[in-house]
C-alpha cells in the first residue's frame, strides 16, 4: 500500500505528504514475520502506520495466558491511542504475523500545528480524527460480538463479520489467536467449528478460509434464533 492510498493521508497530494512526513520525523521500517515491534515496557513516542504485512496486538494476564487479541492489517494504525492518552508505557505487545513495511511519525506532529497553520497539517489531523471515529466503531462491533450469546453465536457473529463476497471468511488469526479474541478456548473453538461443519452450515477449507454454505442458517445462529 502506497502512503497517499492510506487514511491518514487521504486528501493530500505527494507534496504535502513529503512535508508532513519531514514534519513528523516520518522512517518507514521493515520487520520479517515474528519481529517484536513494541514490548509492554516500551514509552508511548511514536505511532505506527501499516503500509503492508500484519501485526498482532497481545495483552497477556500474570499466569501468561492471553487477556486480549487484535489484528493490524494495510492502513491500520497501532500505539495511537497510547500516545493521545499519555501513558507512561504501553501494556502490550506488537508483532509481526507477516513481513510488514511501517511508517512511524513523532507524536509530537498531532499534538499541534506548525507555525504557519499549513492546511494540510491540519487535515492530517483531521484525519487522526477520521480513524479514531472508525476504531471506535469497530470496538462496538468486537463488543457485540462477545456479548451477544454462546461461543457458537459468536463464531457466527464474526463469521458473518467477515465474510465476503463469495461466501469466504479468511481468518487472519490462528486458531490460539482466535480463541482469545472470542474470550474462549482453543479446544472450545474447534468443537464448535467442527460442529457447524458437521451440519454443514461450514466448510473448513484450510487454516485460513471457511466456507460458508449455509448462509440462513448462519444468521439464525448468530441471531440467537437456534
Amino acid at each position: 500500500m502506497e502512503i497517499k492510498d492510506t487514511l491518514l493521508f487521504q486528501n493530500l497530494n505527494d507534496g504535502e505528504i513529503q512535508k508532513l512526513l519531514h514534519c513528523a520525523h516520518g522512517e518507514i521500517l521493515s520487520y520479517k514475520k515474528g519481529q517484536v515491534i513494541i514490548f509492554p515496557d516500551d514509552r508511548p513516542t511514536n505511532l505506527y502506520l501499516i503500509l503492508d504485512g500484519t501485526v498482532i496486538l497481545e495483552q497477556y494476564n500474570y499466569m501468561g495466558k492471553p487477556m486480549n487479541i487484535e489484528y493490524r492489517s494495510s492502513g491500520d494504525l497501532f500505539g495511537e491511542t497510547d500516545v493521545f492518552l499519555g501513558k507512561p508505557t504501553f501494556n502490550y505487545t506488537v508483532r509481526t504475523s507477516s513481513p510488514c513495511r511501517i511508517l512511524s511519525a513523532s507524536r509530537s506532529f498531532f499534538f499541534h500545528t506548525c507555525e504557519k497553520s499549513c492546511e494540510h497539517h491540519s487535515q492530517a489531523i483531521f484525519n487522526m480524527l477520521h480513524i479514531f471515529a472508525l476504531n471506535n466503531q469497530e470496538q462496538q462491533k468486537r463488543l457485540e460480538i462477545l456479548t451477544c450469546g454462546e461461543l457458537e453465536q459468536r463464531i457466527a457473529r464474526y463469521l458473518l463479520e467477515n465474510l465476503s463476497e463469495s461466501s469466504i471468511c479468511t481468518l487472519h488469526m490462528n486458531r490460539g489467536e482466535l480463541a482469545a479474541y472470542l474470550n474462549t478456548t482453543r479446544p472450545s473453538l474447534s468443537r464448535s467449528l467442527s460442529a457447524l461443519q458437521n451440519q454443514d452450515i461450514i466448510r473448513i477449507q484450510n487454516r485460513e478460509q471457511i466456507k460458508i454454505l449455509d448462509l440462513p442458517a448462519l444468521q439464525e445462529i448468530s441471531d440467537g434464533l437456534s
